[in-house]
């Protein structure tokens, strides 16, 4: 009978519990509505505030992050963000770094298909771009160029980083070598200043307040010359962008040429990565089994007018190689972090990707036509207590959550 009584107590004041809950949460809720429709600012500060606190473990660990996992920090404090856009059958990222420094990498498409400039432009618009601090050109080829010029012609770029030498015929190329070449800004006095031109070329770094990227390519001994396909993709530099303890891997579109060269020198030997921008659009020869072994990457993002379903035709961009070698990658060396990819991210079907990582090491990634793969998504509005446990009343995907 005690023990009977007992599970009765015990059942009883779980009811309680959970009455106590429905009531806060439709408060909260109520309140949270009634910001949003008359003062979404106060909200968005609220959340800010929130979302902001110095110690993670304030931020009442254990909530979920939409893909099941229970132990990813939230992003909190100053923030890098990265956008691979979707912008078809190329390459264009943006990159916001948390010292307000922000970087372009290439900005192209597939000839004979529509302009990615009208997109790019909305989105640096819709950021108040006004000067871009890098403009990063990892090769000649037109998926990565075509609008290059353009983006000269109408930003201030600061500081250029381009191919060695003459890298294509097109006249695309030429035109956006001297353009660059003759690129001036405004500096912080009003005056007129020539931008910083550098060649890909050995290893280098980019660096400012808390963060750098780390560049690898071909010794200008080693560096490949000539026309063809293989060697124009093989100068793009293999690039490992940190903050907060966490690693990008950008790759425009380096290849198994590139791959070697750069694990022959053993830049990089002993570094464990979050996120892989795939080379080459989804190549079957780009993203080797030994590079894949050697960055132990968590997260992959292609960008190519593809899909998984429906490869890109004339390329057979992302190729279904590749993509079983994504799918089916386990770590070459066991460790604490996920054992394979938790997530491949495709433009062609997923639309822009955007990653964000806080300065306690969160990482957040949003797929704005694919909202069922977005990792980390969640946000904390309020925490309550019953007097016994505290709970955290979360937005998360849009829709208000509680959880212990």
């Amino acid at each position: 009978m005690a023990k009977s009584r007992a599970a009765k107590r015990k059942k009883k004041l779980s009811k309680g519990k959970i009455i106590f809950l429905v009531v806060v949460v439709l408060i909260i809720v109520a309140a949270l509505v009634a910001l949003w429709y008359f003062k979404p600012d106060v909200l968005n500060g609220i959340i800010a505030s929130l979302m902001q606190k110095d110690d993670p473990s304030e931020q009442t660990g254990g909530i979920g992050t939409g893909t099941g996992q229970e132990d990813n920090p939230y992003v909190t404090g100053d923030t890098l963000q990265m956008t691979v856009l979707d912008i078809g059958q190329g390459d264009c990222i943006y990159i916001a770094f948390p010292d307000g420094k922000n970087m372009v990498m290439d900005i192209g498409s597939e000839f004979g298909s529509t302009s990615p400039w009208e997109h790019a432009n909305a989105f640096l618009q819709e950021r108040k771009v006004k000067q871009i601090d890098y403009l990063f050109i990892t090769h000649g080829d037109y998926d990565h160029i075509r609008d290059a010029k353009k983006l000269l012609d109408n930003y201030e770029i600061k500081s250029l980083y381009m191919p060695l030498g003459k890298a294509q015929d097109s006249n695309t190329w030429l035109d956006l070598l001297e353009a660059a070449e003759n690129e001036t800004y405004t500096d912080g006095n009003g005056n007129k200043a020539e931008a910083a031109y550098n060649n890909n070329v050995g290893a280098y770094t980019i660096s400012g307040e808390n963060w750098e990227m780390k560049c690898y390519s071909f010794d200008e001994a080693d560096y490949p010359t000539g026309t063809n396909a293989e060697k124009i993709n093989a100068v793009s530099p293999i690039c490992l962008l940190e903050y907060a303890e966490r690693t990008i891997v950008l790759t425009g579109d380096a290849n198994e040429m590139t791959e070697e060269y750069v694990l022959s020198k053993g830049y990089l030997d002993n570094i464990d990565t979050d996120i892989l921008k795939v080379g080459h659009h989804g190549s079957k020869s780009s993203t080797t089994q030994a590079f894949l072994d050697k960055i132990d990457a968590e997260f992959a993002i292609i960008s190519t007018s593809g899909t998984r379903e429906k490869p890109q035709e004339k390329y057979t961009h992302p190729n279904p190689d590749l993509l079983a070698r994504l799918d089916n990658y386990t770590d070459a060396v066991p460790d604490a972090d996920f054992n394979g990819f938790r997530q491949v991210y495709i433009t062609g079907s997923d639309g822009d990707i955007t990653v964000t990582i806080g300065e306690n090491g969160g990482i957040n990634i949003t797929a704005s036509e694919a909202a069922d793969k977005n990792y980390g998504e969640v946000q904390v509005a309020a925490v309550i207590t019953d007097g016994e446990t505290l709970y955290a009343i979360c937005i998360k995907r849009g829709a208000y959550v509680v959880q212990e």
